[in-house]
């Protein structure tokens, strides 16, 4: 009986430990934008991605003093559509700016600092920027973290440069006419484990059941 009971319950607890299902990421935000251009785009933020032990570029040669926090990779399936680059569905870095507020910018004060994606993952790190496009937000959390909060992320526009001089091909920023920003909803857990435990619970009264009337003697 005792052996019984021990192959039953091995049995439940392998069978929890492959049935549970983990809920998704609670911290990936999806965002789309279309700009005055005509420009659109989208990406997800995995809010979730630890910051870069180095500093960023930053706001390079044009506002000298404000490096950057780097969030490696935290960008992923960019899709840009536009006259001067096209992207389909790859990976970028996330950087926010903490010394380039929205007033440095010439925007309302208090809004938030500089940030957004830049592409290709590495271009704002060394000495040398060579960033094609640099996404911008508006950001209002906390820049040694990324928020999961949406409420965090506005709008701003899109710069593109020249990899190899890193001068601005558009003069000014090609502001977003639509910009969203939503969390992605997070998948239940599955209840895969609670069915396997009353599954192995219910084979356990079945077994003994069985083991009981096999014990029985046989009526004639």
């Amino acid at each position: 009986m005792r052996r019984l009971f021990m192959a039953i319950a091995g049995a439940v607890i392998m069978a929890l430990g492959s049935g549970a299902i983990s809920p998704a990421h609670a911290e990936l935000l999806d965002f789309s934008f279309t700009t005055v251009s005509g420009a659109t785009g989208s990406f997800t933020l995995d809010t979730d991605t630890p910051a870069s032990g180095e500093s960023s570029l930053g706001g390079g040669a044009a506002f000298p003093g404000t490096p950057g926090i780097l969030y490696p990779n935290a960008v992923s399936n960019l899709f840009l559509s536009s006259t001067q680059l096209n992207l389909s569905g790859v990976t970028a870095d996330y950087e926010v700016v903490p010394g380039l507020t929205s007033a440095g910018l010439g925007l309302p004060p208090g809004l938030g600092v500089l940030s957004g994606p830049v592409y290709p993952a590495g271009c704002s790190t060394g000495t040398n920027f060579t960033c094609a496009v640099t996404i911008g937000v508006l950001y209002s959390g906390s820049p040694s973290e990324l928020s999961d909060d949406p409420a965090s992320y506005l709008s701003l526009g899109i710069e593109f440069f020249d990899p190899e001089t890193a001068e601005q091909i558009n003069l000014t920023p090609d502001l977003y006419t639509n910009f969203q920003v939503v969390r992605r909803q997070a998948v239940p857990e599955s209840n895969s484990s609670l069915s396997l435990l009353a599954f192995g619970i219910g084979g356990v009264g079945l077994l003994l059941k069985r083991k009981k009337n096999s014990n029985k003697p046989l009526t004639i």
